[in-house]
C-alpha cells in the first residue's frame, strides 16, 4: 500500500514539475505511467467500487467518443486528444479513490502533498523575483516574468494553492506533532498567492482559510483555544510574508480593466455558440478554433480559452456534457466540505467560473481529481464505520507512532486517525 500511494504522489509531482512542457512527451508519459499503476492494481485482484461520481465521470468521458461517433467535432485531432485526457482523469480518480481508501495511506498522501505544497510555494515565489522567466533559473518559459515554478500562468499556479492549502490548515489543526510544521506550510502558501498577484486565488484563498477554521469549530476538531492559537499563528506569519514579499503587485492587478474585456467577449461569445449547438457542442478541445468566428473584438491578442471552464464545456460539449460535469461536482461538493481537507476542490470549481484551471494544463487537473477521490474516499469510509474494537486499536497504533493519540472528547472516529464523523 505505501508503494503505491508513494508511486501515486509521485506521478502527480512529475506532472506538476513538467507542467510547462508544451510538448507531448510529458503528459504520454505521465498517462502512459497512470495506465500501468491502474493495471498493476487490477492484476493484484485489487476490488474497485462503482460509485454514483465514478458514473458520472465515465459518462464525461465517453461524451467525446460520441461526439466523434455522429461527426460533431470540428476538429476530429483535438477531440480525440480530449477524450484521452478525460479517460485519464477517470482512470486516475478510480485508482486515487482505491488506494486512498486507506486512512492510513489517505494521510500520508495529504501530508506529503502539503510539505511539497509548502516547498514549491517557496521556490515559486522565490523564483519569481530573480529568475527573469527561467523555470527553476534554469530553462528558457518564453516569458520574461511572473513565472512561478513550473507555472507560467499566475492564475493556475493559483488554482494549484487552492487545492492544498485546506489540507495544510486541516493537517495544522489535527495534527498535534507536526501542527507548527503545517501551519508555517499553510501560511508559505497563502503568502505566495499573494506575491503571484492571482486576484482570484486571493480571494478564493482567503475564503478557503476562513471556511476551515470555521469548519473545525463546527465540528470540534481541535480545542478553541488550540483554535485561537494557530489561527493568530498563521495570520502572523501570513503578514510577515506579505510585508516582505509586498502587496503591490496584487493592487495594481485589482486596477487593469482590458482582461475584464476579453473575458467579458469570450464569455458572450461562449453563449452565441452554445445557442447555436446546444446539444452535441463543437467537439472537446475546440474553443479555440471556433471563437475566431464569434469574437466581437480585436485586440491583436490570441485567446486559446474562455476563460471560463464552465462556459468552454458547455461550448465544447453542450449542454448535456455540462450537466454530466455538474451532477459529479454535486456529488463532490458535501464530501469535500465534511472532510475539510477537500474544500480545496470547491475552490479550484468556483475558480473556473473565472479562469480555466481545468484546461491547457491537464497535469493541474490530475491534482484536483485525486484529492476529489480523498474526499470520496473520506465519506466513504465514514459511510463504513469501525467497530469499537478496530477503533481502541487505531488509537494505540497512533499512541506508538506518536501522531495523534486518541480522538478528542465529545468526537467520534470515523475511518481517519483523527478526522472526526460528520454533524448530522
Amino acid at each position: 500500500m505505501k508503494r503505491d500511494v508513494a508511486a501515486l504522489a509521485s506521478l502527480l509531482i512529475f506532472g506538476l514539475l513538467t507542467l510547462w512542457v508544451d510538448e507531448r512527451w510529458a503528459w504520454s508519459l505521465f498517462q502512459t505511467s497512470v495506465f500501468v499503476l491502474a493495471g498493476w492494481r487490477i492484476v493484484r485482484c485489487r476490488r474497485w467500487h462503482p460509485t454514483a461520481a465514478l458514473g458520472a465521470l465515465a459518462a464525461a468521458a465517453l461524451w467525446p467518443l460520441l461526439q466523434l461517433l455522429v461527426g460533431a467535432s470540428v476538429s476530429r485531432f483535438r477531440t480525440w486528444n480530449a477524450a484521452l485526457d478525460w479517460f485519464t482523469f477517470l482512470v486516475l480518480f478510480a485508482l486515487a479513490g482505491e488506494i486512498l481508501a486507506d486512512g492510513e495511506a489517505r494521510r500520508w498522501f495529504l501530508r506529503a502533498a502539503a510539505l511539497f505544497g509548502m516547498a514549491l510555494a517557496a521556490v515559486a515565489t522565490a523564483q519569481k523575483y530573480s529568475s527573469g522567466g527561467r523555470i527553476f533559473w534554469l530553462l528558457s518559459s518564453g516569458y520574461q516574468e511572473d513565472v512561478l515554478g513550473p507555472f507560467v500562468n499566475r492564475n493556475q499556479y493559483a488554482a494549484w494553492i487552492e487545492l492544498l492549502l485546506p489540507v495544510a490548515l486541516w493537517l495544522a489543526a489535527t495534527d498535534r506533532r507536526f501542527r507548527t510544521l503545517y501551519g508555517t506550510s499553510a501560511a508559505v502558501m497563502f503568502g505566495s498567492v499573494v506575491a503571484s498577484a492571482s486576484r482570484a486565488g486571493f480571494a478564493l484563498t482567503s475564503a478557503e482559510t476562513l471556511a476551515v477554521l470555521v469548519a473545525a469549530a463546527w465540528r470540534r476538531t481541535v480545542s478553541r483555544r488550540v483554535l485561537a492559537l494557530g489561527a493568530v499563528r498563521f495570520v502572523a506569519i501570513t503578514f510577515i510574508a506579505t510585508a516582505v514579499l509586498g502587496w503591490q503587485g496584487l493592487w495594481s492587478r485589482w486596477q487593469e480593466r482590458t482582461p475584464e474585456v476579453l473575458r467579458a467577449d469570450a464569455l458572450r461569445a461562449s453563449l452565441a455558440m452554445v445557442h447555436d449547438r446546444p446539444w452535441t457542442g463543437s467537439g472537446l478541445g475546440t474553443w479555440s478554433t471556433v471563437y475566431p468566428r464569434y469574437a466581437g473584438i480585436d485586440t491583436g491578442l490570441y485567446l486559446n480559452q474562455a476563460h471560463n471552464d464552465w462556459a468552454q464545456w458547455a461550448t465544447e460539449g453542450g449542454l448535456p456534457f455540462v450537466l454530466v460535469v455538474a451532477v459529479f461536482a454535486g456529488l463532490l461538493c458535501k464530501p469535500a466540505i465534511q472532510s475539510i481537507y477537500g474544500l480545496g476542490t470547491v475552490a479550484f470549481l468556483l475558480h473556473g467560473l473565472v479562469d480555466y484551471p481545468m484546461q491547457q494544463r491537464p497535469g493541474l487537473a490530475a491534482w484536483f481529481f485525486v484529492l476529489a477521490a480523498a474526499a470520496m474516499a473520506w465519506r466513504a469510509g465514514v459511510a463504513a464505520g469501525l467497530s469499537a474494537n478496530d477503533e481502541l486499536l487505531r488509537g494505540v497504533r497512533a499512541e506508538r507512532r506518536g501522531l495523534e493519540g486518541a480522538d478528542p472528547p465529545g468526537i467520534q472516529a470515523s475511518g481517519e486517525d483523527s478526522a472526526p464523523r460528520p454533524v448530522p
